[in-house]
């Protein structure tokens, strides 16, 4: 799987930004797009192509336990977000009329079939399956907010040179919900990721489920707890219950603000900073895009070729690949080549573990600066 032409991705230059790359010779060398439901509800799924071929819908019903495989042109250039709560007419039109919204989250107008984008927030799986440098880039992104636990599972195809990727280098979880968390996991073995007991994909392991029902800063809750009765919210906020399903918005997509969007006179990774918003999203989603210059700890790159296949609502841990095996998925995407040093160090658990533990030690180190900080404010 030589590919010398490969380079590693440009600095702070998100893959959706650069310009289209048209396989003319290709064009017909279809590539799978599966969306699957492993929430308790149903979903409504939605894919905006952005260039190239999307697939047949671009929105669609998708019940709980129900997969919906498609395909896309190997140029392919788009994203995938999930909607929650709908009301939809068998027509595909909303109950409510074509001029209400008809989800609650991550609404695209007023059809099943999306016309456009969503409306934030929503959690987007982004992809760029072709590029001048032949490498494919995705993430999982929180830029626009958050509403779904995600997940990304690469799909090399049968015989193909890219199934000596291990999957622990490619398949990305973010799970934000506590309900979803499953506090005793230690390493994803879970099949519908691709992994098993030879190639653990490493997790996030210092958030507990209570740490996730809480991660989302107060005022970007998209639907907050109602005041207590005398109208005053206790100090800390925290002391509040907070629904289950609660999506957040993101500090760019609630405020619209520069400094959070990172445009404008901010429209530079050496002024645009992390808001609190990113922080908290990077600590519950590692492997994340949580805000604009976010990307060279967020980006997945491959040699182009392969499809993949989007989960909503996978159970157990976050993903914290990029931090544990980032050097090697680096070195592959600028080689195209999975070297046995690669594959040794996939299989170490020794290894994987080892970084699993600097990740709670990390954790802890945050929230120490955390109460640092409180208490410095409590004191000016």
């Amino acid at each position: 799987m030589a590919l010398s032409s490969l380079t590693a991705p440009a600095s702070a230059v998100h893959h959706l930004q650069q310009p289209p790359v048209h396989l003319v010779n290709r064009q017909n060398s279809d590539l799978p797009v599966v969306v699957t439901n492993n929430c308790a509800e149903t979903i409504y799924p939605a894919i905006l192509t952005q260039s190239g071929t999307g697939p047949g819908k671009s929105g669609f019903r998708l019940d709980s336990g129900d997969s919906l495989p498609q395909t896309v042109s190997a140029d392919w250039k788009g994203r995938v977000w999930g909607r929650t709560n709908c009301s939809f007419s068998d027509d595909g039109t909303p109950t409510s009329g074509q001029g209400g919204a008809p989800c609650s989250s991550g609404d695209c107008g007023a059809f099943v079939e999306c016309q456009g984008a969503g409306n934030p927030p929503a959690t987007l799986a982004e992809f760029t399956l072709a590029s001048a440098s032949n490498q494919a880039f995705y993430d999982i992104s929180l830029v626009d907010g958050y509403n779904l636990p995600m997940g990304i599972i690469f799909m090399p195809g049968n015989g193909s040179s890219l199934s000596d990727i291990p999957p622990n280098f490619t398949n990305a979880i973010c799970i934000g919900t506590s309900s979803y968390i499953d506090t005793s996991a230690t390493s994803s073995e879970d099949s519908q990721f691709g992994s098993n007991d030879s190639y653990p994909i490493p997790l996030e392991q210092s958030m507990s489920a209570q740490n996730v029902l809480k991660w989302c800063p107060w005022p970007l809750q998209l639907n907050p707890p109602q005041k207590p009765g005398d109208g005053v919210y206790p100090y800390p906020d925290d002391n509040i219950a907070r629904p289950i399903f609660n999506p957040c918005y993101s500090a760019c997509s609630k405020w619209n603000d520069e400094k959070y969007c990172c445009s404008g006179s901010y429209n530079n990774p050496d002024k645009c900073k992390p808001s609190y918003y990113s922080i908290q999203a990077k600590k519950v989603c590692p492997d994340a895009y949580s805000y604009a210059y976010d990307d060279q700890t967020s980006t997945f790159v491959l040699p182009e070729g392969g499809g993949f296949e989007v989960v909503f609502c996978p159970k157990g841990r976050s993903s914290n690949i990029l931090s544990t095996f980032g050097n090697n998925v680096r070195e592959l995407a600028r080689t195209g080549l999975v070297t046995q040093e690669m594959q040794t160090l996939a299989k170490n658990k020794t290894y994987i573990a080892e970084k699993s533990e600097g990740s709670i030690v990390e954790g802890q180190a945050n929230l120490i600066a955390l109460v640092v900080v409180l208490v410095w404010a409590c004191f000016w």
